[in-house]
């Protein structure tokens, strides 16, 4: 097969006078805009674009679309780019895969030779044993690892995410998708039009009939007047419960690709049809094309795809591509009608290319001499959204294919996935179908925003659910044309072939499901949009059964691939950082990074910083602690409901500790709350949890509980958060502080107050002490945050206040004994194995989590737990193992560890088993460097001032 660039066509999509230059394997090539890289090399002569997966078998161009399994390829550092749809571009550098050392030469080729060795599944059945040269075999195979290569030093790219609403979503932009489009948008509907291809028209872009170009520019005109939002090189990837869509956008002007999450109130489904291939021997060599790939090649690309040609065709699209043919200067050497007996059962030729196709015609068999075969065989319906819907694909005998049987009321199919007609009638249909999209969207619309707390309040009645009165599309019939008297490939995706599917069926297994399992077919990179049915027949055939009685695989979603970055999103991480942040910088700091946030570390010394504020006082930095504003009469009840301990009486001024858990009774956060007014509160939460908390707070409130007056308010950056700590902090405070009583009895631990502090009004601070010491958690306007620190800095030169930073905090917290959501607690640690089980109060109505936690109460869980090293030099490495004696059985491990100035000893927190909880209890801990210490369970969590007496002040 030789193709060459022919003259302009009128419907081709290049521009000659815009020439890209790129390059194949090293050599230099060039294309024009608006090719894709397929056309671009076909156009200069290239035939081989990649090896096949298992056997190397040179592939050239099949369907010259994006589902083609042939064009995978490398380009720059992108793998498994599919070279018929991507679209050229200006100095790519552009490899073919799975060849070694070049793909004309590819020395894994010998694969071929062995092939009657490499039936399905010899993976399972050759490598199971010796299990000890397992190793070596897994090095072997991996050698021989199909795709593309990754760099993983390629830069992160930009990803984004959207997320809609619209009334409807056309999936598919055919001649039916764009009439349902318009028909919805006239409606009154909002509608998002989203086309797989690079452009709207479906099949009518590669036609050369001038009624269908000129509907064509009619539709186009059409959706350009409209203010339907158009999504083209664009794929709606999967449908989920009440019509949650995935869709991915590939040509953002910014992002490598986006996301969208869409609700649509109905979705309409037009994919239109693909074309499968017949299966026949040598159907896979470099030539075998569908009329599909002809026609787009001629008439988009002005390429001619061959110099003699034979012609299977066995409906109107085959013999639309004879006259292209004729058109384009390829000499058709022959026409087989697949509506006859007459049948093509192999070709001839090298492994690189057709020469003759052998024919069993009207008059027996004969060799024709050509260099492209096209074979109409027959279409696959991509029903995969209809699938993910829940609707079951229906077998058509007469028709050749399968059509949907009973999708849900808000999931619409039209176009050719419906049924069959001439071109007015499938945009009729598809226009019957927009307005009846729209119509039920209208309902679905106005039954969500009444049953939805705090909506806008609905206008009128809710509209009628109309009937689906539209006129069936029919059916035209079609011979069932899957295999001819020869094997060939089924699956060129991963190389199976009509015999691998025979052997599993005799081998027993004979599910489709199990099938495609045990062989791989449908697998590979085109998901089975080409090669489903062909398997389904296959099977049937060697069970000696229909096709309707086999069924099909159900297609799951992604209906096309979607890259790792698109689910990610956006490679967002905003480094935070609070106001008080400048002075910071400016005094020797070292900083660590903590989730998002750049928080204060320690400046030099971070034992002399617990000291001076065990001795003295200090300032720490906690803006990043969560605060949530919460008002409302009913913000009692929501704090009951959220936390295991009990709010409803919880007193003006107050403050309380409280722990969060999640439904599965596991800790997911702790803090206190603080009421400050009759419906006022302020909440804190970790600073790791402070938008986890806030989704949480308000999951509950949207879904649960939308009739609760609480309003609630994200005020993490809004307040700059300072912990005053120290025996002098009282002394300190009282000279920045204005219109609060700082003493003991009228500020007593854990309150809260409103002051002036250093001038600024709206401050309020609460009496607690996660240091252990007395302290004053201060929060401040953000704006005002550094002008306060130096205040207080200021104001205590004398008291020897100085800063102090994250890393001597947490030697202070745990010398107090106080856990750390996420450090001393783990995914499975329930609420009772944090020690507070007293907290947990399970004669409350309700609250999340209490069925898992009352679960829970009666069983010996692992505790958390004080150890002392008996060695007090010796400070064990967090998450070292806790083991029995000289075994290796874990017991429990080392959460947090630290070494005390104030005690001059190591101390750690640590999980272990029940038994092992009690005070005095001796413990083995491995150390990474493989020794072993000796370790004591102490009686309380506090190393120091167990009895609190400090912090009381």
């Amino acid at each position: 097969m030789t193709m060459s660039r022919q003259g302009v066509q009128p419907t081709e999509v290049i521009d000659r006078a815009a020439k890209l230059r790129f390059r194949w394997n090293g050599k230099r090539f060039s294309g024009f805009e608006g090719d894709t890289i397929a056309s671009a090399l076909a156009a200069s002569g290239v035939q081989i674009f990649s090896r096949s997966m298992k056997y190397h078998r040179p592939r050239g161009i099949l369907t010259a679309d994006y589902w083609d399994p042939n064009l995978m390829v490398q380009v720059g550092d992108d793998p498994n780019v599919r070279a018929g749809h991507r679209l050229l571009a200006s100095g790519m550098d552009v490899r073919s895969q799975n060849a070694w050392p070049s793909l004309n030469r590819d020395i894994k080729a010998a694969n071929s030779l062995l092939g009657r060795f490499l039936t399905a599944g010899f993976y399972y059945k050759t490598f199971m044993r010796p299990q000890w040269l397992w190793p070596t075999y897994e090095r072997v195979l991996a050698t021989f690892a199909p795709g593309g290569k990754i760099d993983l030093d390629t830069p992160h790219a930009y990803h984004d995410k959207r997320y809609m609403h619209p009334d409807v979503v056309v999936a598919g932009a055919g001649p039916a998708g764009i009439e349902a489009a318009l028909a919805a948008s006239s409606a009154g509907a909002s509608v998002l039009l989203v086309e797989h291809e690079h452009a709207v028209g479906g099949h009518l872009r590669y036609s050369s009939d001038a009624a269908d170009q000129a509907a064509l520019a009619e539709l186009r005109a059409a959706l350009d007047a409209s203010d339907i939002e158009v999504l083209t090189d664009s794929t709606v990837t999967g449908r989920y419960e009440d019509n949650w869509l995935g869709i991915v956008q590939r040509n953002h002007p910014i992002a490598v690709e986006r996301l969208i999450k869409a609700r649509a109130k109905t979705l309409v489904v037009a994919p239109g049809l693909i074309e499968r291939p017949y299966v026949f021997e040598g159907n896979d060599r470099p030539g075998v094309i569908t009329p599909g790939a002809a026609r787009r090649l001629i008439n988009l690309w002005g390429i001619k795809p061959g110099e003699r040609a034979v012609v299977f065709s066995a409906n109107a699209e085959g013999d639309a591509a004879v006259a292209d043919l004729e058109r384009a200067g390829t000499e058709v050497a022959a026409v087989i009608d697949g509506r006859t007996a007459a049948r093509v059962s192999s070709t001839a030729g090298s492994s690189r290319a057709v020469e003759a196709v052998m024919v069993d015609g009207t008059d027996g068999p004969q060799r024709v001499e050509a260099d492209v075969l096209v074979v109409a065989a027959g279409w696959t319906a991509p029903t995969s959204l209809l699938n993910m819907a829940g609707d079951r694909p229906v077998y058509d005998p007469a028709a050749a294919r399968f059509f949907p049987s009973d999708p849900p009321s808000t999931v619409l199919a039209t176009g050719g996935l419906a049924g069959d007609g001439d071109l007015d009638r499938l945009r009729r249909h598809g226009a019957e179908t927009g307005r009846l999209a729209a119509s039920r969207a209208a309902a679905v619309r106005h039954r969500l925003q009444a049953r939805t707390a705090r909506a806008l309040p609905v206008d009128g009645d809710e509209p009628a659910w109309v009937p689906d009165e539209r006129a069936p599309l029919g059916r035209d019939p079609h011979p069932e044309l899957y295999r001819a008297d020869t094997h060939g490939m089924v699956d060129m995706s991963e190389d199976i072939s009509s015999k691998d599917l025979v052997a599993a069926a005799h081998e027993g297994y004979d599910s489709v499901e199990l099938a495609k399992r045990y062989t791989t077919a449908t697998m590979g990179p085109s998901q089975g949009k080409l090669e489903t049915v062909n398997t389904v027949a296959a099977i049937a055939e060697a069970r000696g059964e229909t096709i309707s009685e086999v069924g099909t695989t159900v297609w799951r979603p992604p209906f096309a691939p979607i890259t790792l970055g698109a689910l990610g999103g956006r490679m967002f991480e905003p480094v935070r950082v609070s106001s008080i942040h400048p002075w910071h910088e400016a005094n020797n700091v070292s900083v660590i990074q903590a989730g998002q946030w750049l928080r204060p570390d320690h400046y030099g010394d971070p034992q002399g910083e617990v000291r001076n504020v065990r001795e003295n006082v200090g300032l720490i930095d906690v803006t990043p602690l969560g605060k949530l504003d919460l008002r409302g009469p009913d913000v009692p009840k929501l704090l009951s409901l959220l936390y295991v301990n009990k709010w409803m009486k919880l007193g003006i001024g107050r403050v309380r500790y409280g722990m969060m858990c999640a439904e599965d009774g596991v800790v997911l956060d702790d803090g206190v709350t603080g009421r400050l007014g009759e419906d006022h509160y302020m909440m804190s939460t970790t600073s790791s949890g402070a938008g986890g908390v806030w989704e949480w707070v308000e999951n509950w409130l949207q879904t649960e509980r939308p009739d609760w007056q609480v309003h609630v308010t994200p005020v993490t950056t809004a307040y700059a958060s300072i912990n005053v700590a120290g025996p002098k902090s009282r002394e300190l405070m009282g000279r920045v502080c204005e219109g609060v009583d700082l003493d003991a009895e009228a500020f007593p631990y854990m309150t809260v107050r409103q002051a002036t502090v250093a001038g600024v009004e709206g401050c309020f601070m609460w009496r607690i002490g996660f240091t252990g010491e007395l302290s004053f958690e201060l929060h401040v306007p953000s704006g005002h945050g550094c002008h306060v620190w130096e205040a207080l800095m200021d104001a205590g030169v004398d008291l020897g206040v100085g800063p102090f930073g994250l890393e001597g905090q947490r030697i202070m917290r745990l010398e107090k004994g106080h856990f750390i959501v996420g450090q001393d607690t783990d995914g499975l640690t329930l609420g009772p194995s944090t020690g507070l089980g007293s907290l947990i109060k399970l004669d409350k109505d309700d609250f999340a989590g209490k069925p898992e936690l009352a679960w829970a109460a009666d069983r010996p869980l692992p505790l958390v737990v004080a150890i002392q090293p008996d060695d007090p030099h010796v400070v064990p490495e967090e998450a070292a193992q806790i083991v029995r004696g000289e075994t290796n059985e874990i017991l429990g491990r080392i959460t947090s560890s630290r070494f005390s100035p104030t005690l001059n000893r190591s101390i750690c927190l640590g999980q272990v088993e029940p038994d092992l909880a009690a005070g005095g209890t001796k413990l083995t801990v491995l150390l990474e460097s493989g020794k072993r210490i000796s370790a004591t369970v102490i009686d309380h969590h506090a190393h120091f001032d167990p009895a609190g007496e400090r912090l009381r002040g």
